[in-house]
């Protein structure tokens, strides 16, 4: 007999899974590929195709627990020891669903059958993001993540052992290096990455001192050459009260990163102040009203200074100025120079103390309201005032190279979602304004389910949906990263057409947003090792298992490596 077994007899096969005894010379493993070639009558022959989701092993003869001594240390009871395995079918070839006929010859899938097995045939442009438990690369179809037919990434898992953040960069580092598979998407393509947590993203373009031959070997095996990001900008807010000389607020590393802000005037025509309140529990009452009434008024009385870039006056616009003009402040006129220099100023509109409030700026409602309003401005301009500052542009240039990475991790909650949300308008606004997919543009966002929670609203998270359900019409790709899944919007997570986890909590794994995993792999999702992942795309029936090399850039800044290391040239 050729193959590795025989379909087994003792059990109805069907169109969705079968049984496999396997010879006595012969094993499979889990996520091996197999193909069945069944005569069928009247159609000649047809080539089901499955992979390996359990394997088994029992002695035939044994009837007690104790009879497992007796056959194999005593001899003194007959029995014979069967090995078998669990196949899930991935694709009949041709498509006629049949079941395979018992005692057929299974055999391993490989060469042009192994492509067959994973779809690969099919697929518009396949990029290998890993390597199966074979050592042969597992692949994605590109046409379900840059928009032709799908788009956007989620990746769960627990926190520090799923790498979630790594996988991401592995994927883009492909995705970038490969402008073969990507085709025209390639040209230009921006990648705009969040640094939510620690330095760890700060050291992208440096060369890592732990990677090892064995790791090159897996690269190759890919079709990239491996090595740290070739183009990277990295930016920093600046640090608070720093004054005139703007240093970025990072720790580790000082050199090559850019501090960033905005001035009153951009903070003003981008409508940045939305931002500001993203709580959810702000939509809970007229809030958001008395915002967008203030967004609003703010477009219509600021005016900019004379010989001050970027700061303002608010002067009413019945006195003749139009946004646009530019004026010598009066004498007694704030100049508004910063976020905390503005809400002084609009605190004179708007004080509810006063006798005869301006309604053009709040409407009609009530003091309390008005009251909570500007108690969350004078907290975001403590929290995050040095983020807004008049003089030169420091706005985030994210054509300046191909990867922008933004580390906000040392702002407060209320400053990272300010800065997603004022760098994904941005993102979206411009791609609005062409109406054209190309160039492409994706977004790394770690920590999903605080910017995009289940319950509640925000305009943050009104935004990421609105990226989720049109964004890869217009090219802007989200790749969005949590620790739970069930607690992300179920708007963005429904939109995710690739589907990405490393390993789970043990009740996460039994929610219902990983209903595209099979029982046996929601098992072994609780037991996943770092660097290995579990994939579903819409191209192949069931999820497959992937392992990621180990990447040849830092991740921290005692892996680079420096002059004299062996792998510091890569």
């Amino acid at each position: 007999m050729s193959g590795v077994g025989r379909v087994l007899g003792t059990e109805h096969s069907s169109t969705r899974e079968f049984r496999v005894v396997l010879a006595e010379d012969e094993y499979l493993q889990l996520d091996d590929l197999v193909v069945v070639r069944t005569e069928v009558p009247k159609q000649g022959e047809v080539r089901t195709y499955g992979i390996v989701t359990e394997v088994e092993a029992t002695f035939e003869g044994a009837t007690f627990e104790s009879d497992t001594m007796r056959i194999a240390e005593l001899g003194i009871l007959p029995g014979h020891k069967v090995r078998s395995a669990q196949v899930a079918v991935t694709r009949v070839d041709p498509e006629l669903w049949v079941s395979v006929d018992p005692g057929e010859v299974v055999e391993r899938a490989e060469g042009e059958e192994r492509m067959k097995a994973l779809y690969a045939d099919e697929m518009g442009r396949p990029l290998p993001v890993g390597m199966g438990r074979d050592g042969k690369p597992v692949y994605v179809d590109l046409d379900f993540f840059d928009g032709r037919k799908g788009g956007h990434m989620s990746i769960s898992g627990i926190s520090g052992v799923a790498t979630k953040t790594s996988f991401a960069l592995f994927f883009l580092r492909l995705l970038s290096a490969r402008p073969d598979i990507l085709g025209e998407g390639a040209a230009n393509l921006r990648i705009l990455v969040f640094n939510v947590k620690g330095e760890d993203l700060l050291w992208l373009d440096k060369p890592n001192n732990q990677f090892d031959e064995e790791a090159r070997e897996v690269w190759d095996e890919l079709g990239v050459e491996p090595g740290p990001f070739p183009s990277v900008g990295f930016w920093a807010p600046p640090k608070p009260q720093s004054g005139d000389v703007v240093l970025p607020d990072t720790g580790g590393r000082q050199d090559g990163v850019t501090a960033f802000a905005w001035t009153p005037r951009e903070f003003v025509d981008e409508g940045l102040l939305r931002f500001l309140f993203t709580d959810s529990s702000d939509t809970r009452n007229q809030i958001p009203f008395v915002e967008e009434r203030v967004r609003s008024q703010l477009k219509r009385f600021a005016v900019d200074v004379a010989g001050e870039p970027g700061a303002i006056v608010l002067r009413d616009p019945v006195e003749g100025h139009r946004p646009g003009d530019t004026v010598v402040p009066n004498r007694g006129e704030r100049v508004i120079r910063d976020l905390p220099s503005l809400v002084t100023e609009l605190e004179g509109f708007i004080d509810p103390e006063d006798d005869e409030p301006d309604q053009r700026w709040t409407g009609r409602v009530q003091a309390g309201t008005i009251s909570a309003f500007v108690r969350r401005l004078h907290a975001a301009s403590h929290r995050l005032g040095h983020l807004v500052r008049a003089g030169e542009s420091r706005r985030i240039d994210r054509q300046a190279a191909q990867v922008s990475v933004v580390a906000i991790q040392t702002l407060h909650d209320l400053g990272q979602r300010f800065v997603v949300g004022a760098l994904l308008a941005e993102t979206f606004a411009e791609k609005e304004t062409t109406g054209q997919r190309l160039p492409l543009s994706v977004i790394v966002l770690d920590e999903l389910n605080k910017y995009a929670p289940r319950e509640g609203q925000s305009p943050l998270k009104e935004m990421l949906i609105d990226i989720a359900q049109r964004g890869r019409s217009l090219g802007v790709l989200l790749v969005g990263a949590q620790q739970t899944a069930s607690r992300v919007a179920q708007e963005v997570m429904e939109n995710a057409a690739i589907k990405v986890a490393g390993r789970l909590d043990a009740a996460e794994a039994e929610r219902s947003e990983y209903g595209w995993m099979l029982p046996s792999t929601r098992a072994r999702a609780r037991l996943l090792k770092p660097g290995t992942m579990v994939i579903s795309q819409p191209a192949l029936p069931v999820p497959l298992v992937t392992q990621f090399p180990f990447p040849p850039w830092a991740t921290r800044k005692e892996e680079v490596a420096e002059a004299g290391d062996p792998f510091a040239g890569l």
